[in-house]
């Protein structure tokens, strides 16, 4: 990771500082890179004093990122939350195509519903 020359912008939105999982980790795996940088959505700001990069409450609003041109997005999370951050992106001109995702918690087509 040192040395790298990628512009990063990770973005994370939770419930609190206390629910960002590996908050740490990834706050010392950006801090290796020279390029490297982090916002946060809270809908509980409380104990984010401190925090690294930018931290906004409320919902995800990516309008807020200041997003680079000819960028890839690699989303992880709950469907719902994903359906809403790609509308977003490709309301904002990106190409679906530069869009990757990765589906974090439960499958609601293996869900027993009966």
């Amino acid at each position: 990771m040192s040395g790298s020359q990628r512009k990063v912008l990770f973005l994370h939105a939770g419930d609190s500082m206390a629910s960002f999982a590996l908050r740490n980790q990834v706050a010392a795996d950006l801090k290796k890179m020279p390029y490297a940088s982090m916002s946060t959505w809270l809908l509980n700001p409380e104990g984010a004093d401190g925090a690294e990069g930018e931290v906004h409450t409320g919902f995800m609003d990516i309008r807020a990122a200041n997003l680079p041109e000819d960028a890839e997005y690699y989303l992880c999370g709950p469907v719902v939350f994903m359906q809403s951050v790609r509308t977003a992106l490709i309301a904002a001109g990106v190409p679906a195509k530069d869009i990757q995702y990765e589906v974090f918690g439960p499958d609601p087509w293996l869900a027993d519903y009966q």
